[in-house]
Parts: structure tokens; C-alpha cells; sequence
């Protein structure tokens, strides 16, 4: 068979052994990077040169190729392939290689490819690389190139096979798309900006004999949704309206059809929800009391009644909210996680009105069903608060008390601390201790799996560590390892290479058995300080704490210093370049175009002066701070003007931008942290300049 088909070729690249056999475990002193300071300097030289001085890069890289015993001689050839010019002599590629290094082997084919006149080597190579490729628009392209090069050849059979291909990754592109595949066709469409021609199909499909009833539906739904991300407002509005209308129509037609009945309270329900949004509450209201009048008795009102508490909470009338939710609890449940929703309003609302034996019934309910282990400890901590304020120290203290427990290193447990007036207790776990632990002592692990993973880390070859790292993490958890000492070396790894998000990752995937013991005796596992010297400078210049900003660049890049948001944020603070200017401008700081914003030298500081200035900008109140870098300023000052609370914390739980919350709670648990450890093994309280809040 010919290898484009499926890549067999390729395919046996990519499945190709990555380690040795599981009982290999022994290990040769001699190649360990350590003890062999000449492979890592030819290795470390060769990646410096690469742009400088690509000869010496070569010549390195194909030493190293050559040597039998370098546990990453693969990878050392594709580097060389990657470095050498064309006329240069190199072994050829092999035939199976680790699948870590599949993007780059997809690479160097198409490299290699373009520079010979042999189509088939052409087809061979595109397919290769989009075999691999994740981003949907550069895939489209390769497959393209590769549709190109089958044309060339004449071959029907090759062409046929890369154009279903094709048609799968971009439907739009196929010129007779069957019935069934017109939704694919419009959302590929939509996908790519093209909004006419997603409407275009979306219509066809409304037109079409083949159309059910929910199709006609799904269709309606999806040229609204298109209206929206066109950002055109009004006729998003109208095409709300029309799914009404069709729907209505449909139910009318047929009113023992009971998913006729279920699509025309949906689509009356967004109405609603569209029209609240934009702030067309009046109307939103009669809509979902016409909704009531209409179908109470044939079909849930569950989710009517909540939207109408909402609009009545955000308006300040909390009996009034309370009255909904109550109606809406009783009713059948029409949407999953509603309840769930319910419980947790009902019981804000009785705390916010003062009716704390009732809230602390409801938050009772909410700790004792919540499915989510967040909304328990949400629940366990405001329900301690409710004790409180009936003046029931004894209840109040046993919830809190398990509370901190359960939740030590979450925003609640956190809190939990301060309402109980106590000191938190000395972070004695140090993960640090095990930063040269060397990952060659993990046992568990095959040997040569081990060596590639040390190599790879000493020569800061970091998309391909973690790669590794993640096979290690995920041979242990399936072997059932649960030492303490083996995760610990483990995690010292992910952290020599930078890898923190990694990191966090992987300790969270563990048995709750195993994760819990490793965070209770190294809660720093998750509060690493890399890049100490440059935070240290920036907080003496700027005057702001080091714990501060180690908390934002947790939240913001997991100490990613190469990370790039979809709207232009950079670096480890992702910071947008045109403030970066600003602030390079203001403060005398360093700082020339985008790329800079990658350098952690030039990211920190700049952050640093726009927490200051975001301090300054809201009179030194940390929760505004932190709301502003996260989002808008008018959004804040409307915040404060509709849902301001005395007690900080109320507030904080009355934001009503979910995204914004959760940020606010998790940079200042973040922020507890890390002055737990920088003031560490001194006892410490809780911040409270973290909680100072006025208009």
C-alpha cells in the first residue's frame, strides 16, 4: 500500500519505541549528564549557534548523532538535519523514532521534501506534517499543498484519499456536500469568519425537504449564534425573535409533540435571557411571564423562575428573588446543575437579608449535597459566618474548623483561618529541598526513559521534556506508585524545566489519597519561586510585595515566561505591548517591541509598575486592583455602585463576572501563600490590607 494512505510510514515513526523494557532499570555513570560535561557542552553550543554560527551547530549536532551510547542521538540528528545545509552529509532519518519528536521529524520531511522535484516525497511529507498539525487553519493549508501534489501526479486513487482528508478538516471546501454534512459546512463557515456564507448554508438548510423539525431548530439557533459572534446586535435580536416565532409554529401545529413543547420554552427562554442582556429588562420579564402563563402545567417552569429571581436580585430585591427561588425549587427539574444553582442563591439571599437561621438551614442542604467539592467548601464557610451571627460559637467553630481541614489550600479554607482569628500554621514542607533531586533515582521508571528525561532537561530541549515527563507521570499512576519520594522527584523535574502548569496538572490527576498526603506535607509544591532575583528587584523598585506579584503571574502564566494570550497578553504578567509602552515610557523601564515582553528580566518589572499603578489608581484596595487587571474599569466602577458591600468578602462573592471572582479569590489565596513562605518559618496571620474596600 502506498504510504501516504494513512502515513503507515509515518504512523510506524510516531508509534515507534520511546523506551526500553520495563525491567531495564540499570544505569551507566557514564551517561549521565552530569558526568559528561563534554555532550551537554557541544549540545548547549550547538542550540546558541544555530542562527550565529549554523556550521558549529551542524558539526555538533552530528557528533553527538553519531554516538551511539547519547541517549538523545535522535534527536541530536534531527537538530542536525535542522542545522546542516543541504550539501551536507547526514545519516539518513529512521525509520522509527520517539513520538515526542514527531512535530519536528514532520518538520525536516518537509524540509527535506522541498528541496527535491519528487511530488510523491512532496505528498508524502504534507500529509506527514498535517498528520500532526493541531491548528485547524494551518492543517487546511498542508492538506491543500498535499491535494496540489496528487493532482500533479495524476493518480486518482491518491487524490481521492487527501480530499476526504481535506473535506473532513474543512467542510466548507467540499464543492457537494450531502444534507447531513450542511451543519459541518456552515460551522466551518463560521469558523472561518465567513458569516454570509454561514447563513447562506444555515438557510439551505431551513429550505431543505430533509429537514426535521429539530433541524429546522438547530439551524435557527445556529444563524442567531452567528449574528452573534458577527457582533451584528439588532438582527441577533431578531433572529431571537424568529426561533420564537418557528417554534411557536411548530408546537401550535402539533401540541402533543412533546419536543415541540421543550423547543418553544427554550427558545422563549432565550429571548429572555437576550433580551436581559441587553438591558431590555422590562421586556425580558414579560416574555418569561408570558412564558409562565402560557406552559405552567406542561412543562417545567424551573428555569423561568430562576431567571426572574436573578433579575430581581440584580435589582436589589431579595425577598422578591428569594419568592422565585423557592418557586423554582419546586418545580421538576428541566435543567441538570439548576438545583444545584438554586440552593446556593437561596441561601445568599437569606444571608444577605439578615435571615441567618434560615440561611444557615439552606447552607446546611448546600454542604451536605453539593456535588462540586468548591460549592462545599463555599457552603461550609459561609454557613460557619451564618453561626456566628446566630451566636452559636460552638457550631460556628466546628465548621470552620473542618472547614481549614478539608480546604488548606483553597480561598475558603484560607478564610476559614481568619474567621477563626488564628494564625497560619508554618508551611515546614519544603519542595525546594528536592529541586537536584535527580529523576535517574525513580526506579519505578525504565532506564533509558530516565536518561532521556535527565538529557533532555540539562540540554533545556522543554516542549520534549515535558512530553517525556507526562509518559513518566503516566507509567506511575497506572503502575499504582504512591511514594512520596517518587512523586516528589518527579515534580522536581517538571520544575528544573520550567514546566509549572505541567505541574499543577499532574499533581491534580493523582488518587485523592496520594495528592492530599504530598500537598499536606509540601503545600509549596504548588507556590513555586522561580525567577527570585528579578521578582526581588522589581518589588524594591516598584514597591510592590513579592508576594503579590508571584500570586498574579501564578494566575496569569503558571510561570510561563513564553505564553501568548488570544488578545495580545505576554509573559509571564501577560502584559499587552501597548501598555508595556506606557509603562516603559512612565517609569524608565526597559522595553522596545512585543517580543521583549517574552524576556522575564522586562515582563516583571513592567507588571510590578502596573499593580502600582492599579493600587494607586483604587486608593490601595487590593480587590479593585486585582479586578483591573482582569477586567474593565467601568465594569468595576458599576461593581461598586450596584453590588458594594461594607464586608469585603460579601462583595467579593457579589462580582458578578464569574471569570473576575474566581480571579479575585485565587490571587489572594496565592497571595497568602506566598507570604506564608517568604516570611516562612515565621507564623503569620491573615493580610488584612488585602480586604480593604470603600466607594
Amino acid at each position: 500500500m502506498p504510504r501516504f494512505f494513512i502515513s503507515i510510514s509515518f504512523l510506524s515513526i510516531l508509534m515507534g519505541c520511546a523506551t526500553t523494557s520495563r525491567t531495564d532499570t540499570r544505569l551507566e555513570k557514564r551517561l549521565i549528564p552530569q558526568d559528561n560535561p563534554e555532550w551537554t557542552r557541544l549540545y548547549q553550543e550547538a542550540t546558541d549557534k544555530k542562527i550565529s554560527a549554523p556550521n558549529i551547530a551542524c558539526d555538533n549536532f552530528k557528533i553527538l548523532s553519531a554516538l551511539q551510547d547519547f541517549p538523545i542521538k535522535d534527536l541530536a540528528l534531527l537538530r542536525a538535519y535542522e542545522a546542516c545545509g543541504t550539501n551536507e552529509k547526514l545519516d539518513a532519518l529512521p525509520e522509527s523514532i520517539n513520538p515526542w519528536y514527531a512535530e519536528l521529524y514532520a518538520d525536516i520531511r518537509l524540509k527535506e521534501s522541498s528541496e527535491t522535484k519528487d511530488l510523491k516525497d512532496d505528498l508524502d511529507a504534507y500529509l506527514g506534517k498535517a498528520s500532526v498539525e493541531s491548528n485547524k487553519k494551518k492543517k487546511e493549508d498542508l492538506l491543500l499543498k498535499a491535494l496540489a501534489a496528487a493532482k500533479k501526479l495524476e493518480n486518482q486513487e491518491y487524490e481521492a484519499e487527501v480530499q476526504a482528508q481535506l473535506f473532513k478538516n474543512s467542510p466548507r471546501l467540499n464543492p457537494a456536500p450531502s444534507y447531513k454534512e450542511l451543519s459541518n459546512v456552515a460551522m466551518d463557515h463560521r469558523f472561518n469568519r465567513e458569516f454570509e456564507q454561514a447563513l447562506n448554508v444555515y438557510k439551505k438548510i431551513l429550505n431543505a425537504k430533509e429537514a426535521s423539525a429539530d433541524d429546522k431548530f438547530q439551524a435557527t439557533k445556529n444563524i442567531r449564534m452567528t449574528y452573534k459572534v458577527a457582533q451584528r446586535r439588532q438582527e441577533y435580536i431578531n433572529a431571537t425573535s424568529d426561533l420564537v416565532n418557528t417554534t411557536k409554529k411548530q408546537y401550535r401545529d402539533n401540541k402533543k409533540d412533546k419536543k415541540a413543547l421543550a423547543r418553544y420554552h427554550d427558545a422563549l427562554v432565550m429571548l429572555a435571557r437576550t433580551l436581559w442582556t441587553e438591558d431590555q429588562t422590562s421586556m425580558a420579564v414579560k416574555t418569561l411571564t408570558e412564558t409562565n402563563r402560557q406552559l405552567r402545567g406542561l412543562y417545567p417552569m424551573d428555569e423561568v423562575y430562576f431567571i426572574l429571581g436573578r433579575i430581581e436580585e440584580e435589582k436589589g430585591h431579595f425577598e422578591k428573588a428569594l419568592e422565585f427561588y423557592e418557586e423554582s425549587y419546586k418545580q421538576p427539574v428541566s435543567q441538570a446543575g439548576l438545583r444545584d444553582k438554586l440552593v446556593w442563591l437561596k441561601s445568599w439571599n437569606y444571608y444577605k437579608l439578615q435571615r441567618f437561621d434560615e440561611a444557615s438551614r439552606s447552607l446546611q442542604q448546600m454542604r451536605d449535597t453539593a456535588k462540586d467539592p468548591s460549592d462545599k467548601m463555599k457552603a461550609k464557610f459561609w454557613l460557619g459566618r451564618a453561626f456566628k451571627n446566630l451566636n452559636k460559637t460552638n457550631e460556628a467553630t466546628a465548621e470552620l474548623e473542618s472547614l481549614i481541614k478539608e480546604d488548606p489550600l483553597g480561598y475558603y479554607g484560607i478564610m476559614g483561618y481568619r474567621e477563626l482569628n488564628r494564625e497560619f500554621p508554618v508551611i515546614k514542607g519544603n519542595a525546594q529541598e528536592s529541586a537536584s533531586a535527580s529523576i535517574l533515582g525513580v526506579d519505578e521508571l525504565q532506564g533509558r526513559l530516565r536518561l532521556q528525561i535527565e538529557w533532555l532537561i540539562a540540554v533545556n530541549e522543554k516542549p520534549f521534556a515535558e512530553k517525556a515527563l507526562n509518559q513518566a507521570s503516566e507509567d506511575l499512576k497506572k503502575a499504582g506508585i504512591n511514594s512520596e519520594k517518587t512523586w516528589l522527584t518527579m515534580f522536581s523535574a517538571y520544575a528544573r524545566s520550567g514546566l509549572y502548569l505541567p505541574l499543577f496538572q499532574t499533581i491534580g490527576s493523582l488518587q485523592p489519597e496520594v495528592k492530599d498526603r504530598l500537598l499536606n506535607d509540601h503545600p509549596d509544591l504548588l507556590f513555586p519561586q522561580p525567577y527570585r532575583e528579578i521578582v526581588a528587584a522589581a518589588s524594591l523598585k516598584s514597591g510592590i510585595p513579592q508576594e503579590f506579584i508571584y500570586s498574579i503571574i501564578r494566575q496569569e502564566s503558571a510561570f510561563n515566561p513564553e505564553v501568548r494570550s488570544p488578545v495580545d497578553a505576554f509573559g509571564l504578567m501577560q502584559l499587552l505591548p501597548s501598555v508595556s509602552k506606557n509603562l516603559a515610557a512612565t517609569y524608565k523601564l526597559e522595553y522596545k517591541e512585543a517580543i521583549d515582553l517574552y524576556k522575564p528580566e522586562i515582563n516583571v518589572p513592567l507588571g510590578a509598575f502596573e499593580l502600582k499603578n492599579l493600587m494607586k489608581k483604587y486608593d490601595n484596595q487590593y480587590i479593585l486592583a486585582v479586578s483591573g487587571y482582569n477586567a474593565n474599569d467601568s465594569a468595576i466602577r458599576g461593581w461598586l455602585k450596584t453590588r458594594y458591600r461594607a464586608d469585603a468578602i460579601e462583595f467579593i462573592e457579589e462580582v458578578p463576572y464569574e471569570e473576575t471572582r474566581s480571579y479575585i479569590k485565587l490571587t489572594m489565596r496565592n497571595y497568602v501563600f506566598y507570604e506564608r513562605l517568604l516570611k516562612s518559618p515565621q507564623a503569620i496571620r491573615f493580610p488584612e490590607q488585602l480586604l480593604s474596600l470603600s466607594k
